[in-house]
């Protein structure tokens, strides 16, 4: 059996190859393991430390403009020529826990059909769940609360992508990781395609390992910025980018997506009129996939 691991990383060498070798240390019997990350034009050498470092890692150079879903469609296209039984998501600041791949290859060889199955992580400093499957919260399609992991694998509507087994054959039905959404709701549209296609996305029991949640705040909203960057900000790959944004709602908020798609504009230009200063912490729309 071969398990392709697909990471994407920008200017985190550190945390890229503590990610790695964890990844590297897992023990699963008669398994291949192997990678390829997608380097986002990082300048503080991890292309070349991984190389090095990690030497059955595919390393593939892009340029600083290249954002998490973009790259994990390339690094998932280069990796699927390895021919893996399973990709494996990984974002490169987790630390997996030893006996996590094992855990996450059973729920996935118990299953009678193709599916894909999700390791929840903690904070590495109080423990507490950080990313996980999810379900949805009312209609909205991007509004999502995290389901803690049991003692036995359940069904979740979609996922966070840190840690994301996926089998060939559940691959071959979803198809790629859609890169034209940029940066963030990649995984979340992974998941609800697979749901559609009849693929089944399974949260295995107990914790994959750890990773800290990045923060989530709305800086538009910030009125002590400059008008100027707060649009940029709104609009740039880490904010609402209208375009991307538009793609995912078509696809999944139904009929009601054109008000799905206007209101957070709306509301930052009545928080630009009204002086409001800071964004909520937020967990709905700003949130940051992978």
């Amino acid at each position: 059996m071969r398990v392709t691991a697909i990471l994407a990383s920008h200017n985190r060498r550190a945390k890229t190859l503590a990610c790695l070798d964890s990844y590297y240390r897992q023990q699963l019997d008669g398994a291949e393991l192997d990678a390829v990350l997608v380097d986002g034009g990082s300048d503080d050498g991890t292309a070349t430390a991984v190389g090095g470092g990690f030497p059955t890692t595919e390393v593939i150079r892009g340029d600083a403009d290249l954002y998490w879903a973009a790259a994990m469609e390339i690094a998932e296209r280069a990796a699927l020529a390895h021919e893996p039984d399973h990709l494996l998501w990984l974002n490169d600041d987790v630390l997996m826990d030893p006996g996590a791949l094992r855990s996450l290859v059973t729920v996935a060889d118990a299953s009678s059909e193709p599916c894909i199955v999700v390791g929840a992580v903690r904070d590495p400093v109080d423990g507490s769940l950080t990313y996980s499957g999810v379900e949805r919260i009312g209609r909205h399609p991007l509004r999502m609360r995290l389901v803690e992991p049991q003692p036995a694998p359940r069904e979740v509507e979609t996922f966070n992508g840190n840690v994301v087994l996926v089998s060939r054959e559940a691959n071959a039905r979803i198809g790629p990781v859609d890169g034209d959404l940029v940066h963030s709701a990649a995984d979340y549209d992974y998941g609800l395609r697979a749901r559609s296609v009849g693929v089944r996305n399974l949260l295995a029991p107990g914790y994959a390992g750890s990773c800290a949640r990045d923060g989530v705040r709305q800086p538009w909203l910030d009125s002590s910025l400059p008008l100027r960057e707060r649009v940029r900000l709104l609009l740039g790959p880490k904010g609402l980018p209208p375009a991307p944004r538009a793609r995912y709602l078509r696809r999944h908020g139904g009929i009601a997506w054109p008000v799905f798609w206007l209101s957070p504009y709306v509301r930052a230009v009545q928080a630009a009129l009204g002086g409001r200063r800071d964004g909520p912490p937020g967990q709905a729309e700003n949130r940051i996939s992978g």
